[in-house]
């Protein structure tokens, strides 16, 4: 029986306990199930709501069973090991697609083999410190893009999505399995914070190991072999060599950074699109000022609530909107460039997101009107910013830097007495960005940050910091595949996954097309 909401006052309530417990102590005569969790901040009077039902266990049971259900549509099979001697799959990067691929596979007993450009996300981590301290140049194979549990791994972990779909309880489910907080199956915006993704994703990858999946590292996709339009074997290099090995099936989650994958491809017949992407840069706040724009109060001094989130998209004298992304509160400022010579900007926040700023991608949208219709124009578009950041910043790592008083008005500031510090490692230099974007970029920019300041006081600071450039919200390239299928439409066996392939936006988008493919590539296997 639904209970309606229940409300706390995080002003009041400062105990350090979890949500259940809080609830418990409210009701100590009802054994209560949290259904979702939101803040609600309207008219200054910060709240924290819980919706909740009375919990039955059988409901809950049911409840599980229909989202496994949908998730694992061929269990029933599996069991009967109907499954067991099919052709073994192979799935290309262990991202979010790619590893809930290999998960859906694995529980059926299909044992896949996975195939990862870069490292286990224990030695990424080092290669990433190394690299964000000048100890050691940047790694084109293991970095914030490449290797184990993919570009989302280092990121807030954001599991809000707008997709309608149902795997959505599936993915927070075996989240949850694996180590992250409960709270990720009820909070309305979830997040899991970069220090948990790690021990979860090696977590998820051992138990997929553990089901007889074969898990390479250091392994490059290189190319696939045909037969009369159909799969019939997988290339790939690891420690110099070359192999090849037989499939019936590969799913093709390589992510949007895997450019040169993408061209290989391509001029292997593989048939793609220029689609429309977003580029723009990462602004940064003090978290303490978003927090009282938004909240009433710097959410430091409360146990219960992190800093706050926030979302907008706002028209401009362009005739382009600008749109936040991936905001991550108490956060910082990453390098996500996978290639030399190149310069990319990306959020990250750890669970508990206190750190000093607080950081979003503001993006404009790109067209083929404004690269050219060619397949890889779009990707020629977006490098050409990343190189150009490159060169603007010194050609050293550093990334081109500007606060948004100079972008507004020229109104020179004191860099070595900035209100607020850039948080970009391995560092930043001070530039005009008008140098590296098109006019109509800077200018949707400048009116659509003051048009922002509108929404949230204090966002058109002058003293807020923009980092450039942010260009890897999405790909630029789409790889066609037929909708019922999922099957590349030049290449029966193939299946396009996640945000690489131009099919999602995000860790829970990228993961449930992996399910969707995964149990695709067992229809196509059934010939159903």
């Amino acid at each position: 029986m639904n209970t309606g909401d229940v409300v706390f006052y995080p002003k009041e309530d400062t105990r350090k306990i979890s949500d259940q417990d809080r609830l418990k102590n409210r009701f100590p005569d009802r054994d209560l199930i949290i259904n979702k969790r939101y803040i609600d901040a309207r008219h200054g009077n910060l709240k924290l709501c819980y919706r909740v039902a009375d919990y039955d266990l059988a409901e809950e049971e049911i409840r599980k069973m229909n989202v496994a259900k949908e998730a694992l549509p061929f269990r029933n099979l599996a069991d009967r090991e109907v499954l067991k001697d099919m052709p073994r799959p192979v799935i290309v990067g262990f991202g979010p697609a790619g590893m809930f691929a290999a998960y859906v596979l694995s529980c059926y007993g299909m044992r896949p083999i996975i195939l990862e450009r870069g490292r286990d996300v224990s030695s990424r981590i080092t290669d990433v410190e190394d690299y964000n301290s000048g100890r050691s140049k940047l790694d084109t194979e293991s970095n914030i893009v490449f290797g184990e549990g993919g570009a989302g791994t280092f990121s807030d972990g954001k599991l809000y999505t707008g997709i309608g779909s149902g795997l959505k309880a599936f993915v927070g489910q075996i989240f949850y399995e694996n180590g992250a907080p409960f709270e990720i199956c009820y909070d309305s915006h979830p997040h899991i914070g970069t220090d948990n993704l790690r021990h979860i994703v090696s977590s998820l990858r051992e138990k997929i190991e553990g089901m007889g999946a074969e898990m390479l590292f250091d392994t490059k996709f290189t190319g696939i072999r045909r037969k009369d339009g159909k799969l019939v074997s997988v290339v790939y290099e690891s420690t110099g060599e070359s192999y090849e090995i037989p499939a019936s099936g590969v799913i093709l989650g390589i992510g949007h950074s895997a450019t040169d994958t993408m061209r290989s491809l391509y001029a292997d017949g593989i048939a793609m699109e220029a689609k429309s992407f977003s580029v723009g840069v990462r602004i940064e706040h003090l978290r303490a000022d978003i927090d009282k724009a938004l909240y009433g109060i710097d959410t430091d001094e409360l146990y219960n609530i992190s800093g706050a989130n926030y979302k907008m998209a706002v028209d401009t004298v362009t005739g382009r909107k600008l749109y936040t992304f991936c905001m991550c509160p108490g956060g910082v400022v990453v390098s996500s460039s996978a290639f030399e010579g190149h310069i990319v900007t990306n959020g990250m926040s750890y669970y508990a997101r206190n750190r000093e700023n607080s950081n979003s991608a503001l993006l404009v949208p790109v067209t083929c009107e404004d690269f050219g219709g060619g397949v890889f124009d779009g990707l020629e578009f977006r490098e050409n910013l990343e190189t150009r950041a490159f060169e603007l910043a010194g050609s050293d790592g550093r990334a081109p830097c500007m606060t948004f008083g100079e972008l507004d008005g020229g109104i020179q500031a004191d860099h070595d007495d900035l209100r607020i510090m850039p948080t970009y490692r391995p560092g930043v230099a001070f530039c005009d960005l008008r140098r590296l974007f098109p006019d109509y970029i800077t200018d949707t920019l400048v009116d659509g940050i003051r048009k922002m300041g509108k929404i949230i006081r204090g966002f058109d600071t002058q003293d807020a910091v923009l980092t450039a450039p942010e260009t890897g919200s999405s790909s630029p390239v789409r790889i066609l595949r037929d909708k019922e299928t999922y099957q590349s439409i030049s290449c029966k066996g193939l299946f396009p996954a996640g945000e690489g392939a131009g099919y999602a936006g995000g860790i829970v988008s990228s993961a449930v097309d992996g399910i969707n493919c995964a149990n695709a590539y067992v229809r196509y296997i059934l010939r159903r």
